[in-house]
């Protein structure tokens, strides 16, 4: 009776997780890389494969070869039927946790001496920058570099879905697995909205039922003190997964509210990369910590921090009185290439008083833009006004009281100071009969604030 009891409860449990979890998995049957020029492998016969650096140029799943936009040249000339398409690996933050957490890299890269890949020694490309390791080689899919046991999870910061690409066949998302699997534990893949709940299903797999499509052989680094060591003379299994959206409950009711791709991963996760198809979904090439709005000493600061940037050129901070019509407020380039925590900071020169509302864009080195969330803000400035506006000749700067050591300052859209004049009255005269027609910004400054606003000369 107990044990009747015991398998009840058991799968009582499994069909409970089987309400909230998805089990839909698409193995990788056959890989294509440029290992020693063109190489491939399938689960079938996994082959070894002794790398300093090696690809994925294409995928075999659900029968159908799909190419990666690596070089679909090789695939070519080596008479590779394949259907074009371009993978990007996600851009990632990884902070472990796991003291067993380790960077692989191929074990023939900077050489090999027999029996002992840390001979001659190397050090491993990216150094500690662990996340750098999952976006590495060209469009970031390097299979021959990888960080095994990292635990916790990774999450991926998703900017648009494309509607077409739901349920049509065609791969959204390549996961990797490139070592040992503990067959009691399960990685989870979901997608989540901008509050982080669950939207579609939860997918959990268990690897240890993947079959492996290759072996290659690896040296490991410890982290953080990248001392070479670890197995240096075995294979590791290599598994790979395709999903398409509807394989994680996506649909074109619930699509639009996706904002993260999310990766629970186990202490046993080994991953190389995850890399997503170009042409369904749009992945921020950078990943925002943070992006804050915020008045201080009536100053409306604004402050971003990256974490990963990919091909950025540059960032512009744009504003809307109504959330729909927007302008720009400044531009910062970016980083280009960064594994980095990067910190970004600058002030709205010429708030709004009421609520207005501020987004990030960023903007690739190819012209392609993408968006933050959209930070609201309440401003007042009702301290001076400045009359007429716009001028020629003289403006008056009228103030409520008369403050402590406060000068007016006249500067350019650079921010150079133009002119400058001690305020002694509620009413200040300033002559701008010496600059040109254009676009100025009036600053009331002393040691404890800073106001401004917009004058225009005509």
């Amino acid at each position: 009776m107990k044990t009747f009891l015991r398998r009840f409860i058991v799968i009582f449990q499994l069909l409970a997780i089987a309400c909230v979890t998805g089990w839909t998995q698409t193995n990788v049957t056959r890989i294509y890389t440029d290992h020693n020029g063109f190489f491939t492998s399938s689960t079938a016969s996994p082959q070894v494969a002794d790398v300093a650096t090696h690809h994925l140029l294409a995928f075999e799943s659900g029968g159908t070869i799909w190419s990666t936009g690596v070089n679909d040249v090789t695939l070519t000339a080596n008479a590779v039927t394949y259907i074009a398409q371009v993978f990007q690996a996600m851009p990632a933050t990884v902070n472990s946790n796991n003291p067993s957490a380790l960077i692989g890299i191929g074990r023939q890269f900077g050489g090999f001496s027999s029996g002992n890949g840390c001979a001659p020694p190397v050090a491993p490309p990216s150094g500690n920058n662990i996340s750098a390791y999952l976006t590495d080689g060209i469009n970031g899919l390097d299979l021959s570099t990888a960080i095994f046991n990292i635990g916790g999870n990774i999450q991926y910061t998703v900017a648009g879905i494309n509607a077409t690409s739901i349920g049509d066949g065609i791969p959204d998302i390549i996961i990797t697995q490139a070592g040992d699997v503990n067959g009691s534990l399960l990685d989870q893949f979901r997608f989540l909205d901008i509050l982080n709940n669950i939207v579609g299903s939860q997918v959990a797999v268990n690897f240890n039922g993947v079959p492996a499509v290759a072996q290659p052989t690896w040296k490991f680094y410890n982290i953080p003190g990248l001392a070479c060591g670890g197995s240096t003379a075995s294979t590791r299994n290599l598994r790979l997964l395709a999903f398409d959206f509807a394989d994680l409950g996506i649909t074109v009711g619930n699509y639009a509210a996706v904002t993260k791709f999310q990766h629970q991963l186990t202490p046993n996760t080994d991953v190389a990369f995850v890399a997503y198809n170009m042409q369904s979904i749009e992945i921020l090439p950078i990943v925002l910590l943070d992006f804050n709005v915020e008045v201080k000493n009536n100053i409306v600061q604004i402050n971003w921090q990256t974490s990963s940037e990919i091909n950025n050129d540059f960032f512009t901070v744009e504003k809307s009185k109504d959330a729909v019509n927007w302008e720009e407020v400044l531009k910062k380039s970016g980083a280009g290439n960064s594994q980095e925590i990067l910190h970004y900071e600058d002030e709205d020169k010429f708030p709004v008083s009421g609520i207005s509302y501020y987004r990030l864009k960023q903007t690739d080195f190819n012209g392609e833009s993408t968006y933050s969330h959209i930070v609201p803000i309440n401003y007042s400035n009702n301290y001076f006004s400045i009359y007429p506006n716009p001028a020629d000749g003289y403006v008056t700067i009228q103030l409520d009281d008369i403050p402590n050591n406060v000068v007016v300052q006249v500067k350019d859209v650079l921010g150079k100071p133009l002119l400058e004049q001690k305020v002694n009255s509620t009413n200040t005269l300033i002559n701008i009969s010496s600059l040109p027609k254009g676009i100025y910004y009036v600053e009331l400054v002393n040691e404890s604030y800073k106001y401004a606003k917009k004058l225009v000369v005509q």
